[in-house]
């Protein structure tokens, strides 16, 4: 998938990328990637977002495979008042706002983020509650990803057009967070030391193990950054020695 994006271009050209493969709890890998396009490419217009990005349901019968694929991968939820027990849900409210609205057409910019298309043309999928019970979800439940490379991995692929510097800055948080970490708490009936019993662990599940045990890469990024100083003028720093006058 990283080659199909950085190097043959399906999402456009890239002139720099920079991504962090991080694992979770239960051990699924998952990867954060930030891809910057030459001027041609980047997705300035409504039109450019669409081309690559799709916030709604498919036709089932004209793609009856991608269908079902966005129906298993790229639904959110249920959550709220069908689901109020859903990870995503604090103080009654999903914190990814889920459902969004309906929307005619994209907009590119919406704090952070573009306002994708959401039509209301009637497509729904039956979707399966944690209590048993089914509920019916539309565009407005659906996780924005790209046709092409859904269709291609069958997997759960967000992507985002990022058009302000605050959704940048979320990406980088996530590459420089560090590893995840695990508290363990000790006890002892004899001797109770509250501080050596403790512990804070790294936490590393069985196939974050193997893939470090085959040195498989953690992160990367197309070019290196040096952080030059800045000063304003008639601010740089002045140093004395003990004695000086």
């Amino acid at each position: 998938m990283l080659k199909d994006i950085t190097e043959r271009g399906v999402l456009g050209h890239a002139l720099a990328f920079v991504y962090v493969i991080e694992f979770q709890k239960r051990g699924l890998p998952h990867v954060h990637l930030l891809l910057h396009l030459i001027e041609e490419d980047k997705l300035v217009e409504a039109e450019d977002i669409d081309s690559i990005i799709c916030a709604e349901l498919p036709d089932p019968l004209q793609e009856p495979d991608l269908f079902s694929i966005v129906k298993a991968c790229m639904i959110h939820g249920p959550c709220g008042v069908d689901n109020p027990k859903c990870p995503c849900m604090e103080d009654g409210k999903c914190t990814k706002d889920y459902p969004k609205d309906f929307c005619d057409s994209t907009s590119p910019n919406t704090e952070g983020y573009p306002k994708y298309r959401r039509r209301s043309d009637g497509r729904t999928v039956n979707v399966k509650c944690p209590d048993g019970k089914f509920v019916l979800l539309d565009n407005r439940n659906v996780v924005p990803y790209c046709p092409w490379l859904t269709k291609k991995f069958n997997a759960h692929i967000n992507v985002e057009a990022c058009t302000s510097l605050k959704s940048v800055k979320y990406l980088y948080k996530y590459i420089y967070k560090g590893h995840d970490c695990a508290n363990i708490e000790i006890d002892e009936v004899i001797n109770h030391d509250e501080i050596k019993t403790y512990l804070d662990a790294r936490y590393v599940s069985s196939p974050e193990a193997v893939w470090r045990i085959f040195q498989f890469p953690m992160h990367a990024q197309s070019h290196s950054i040096n952080r030059l100083p800045v000063h304003l003028p008639h601010c740089q720093y002045v140093y004395f020695k003990d004695g000086q006058q």
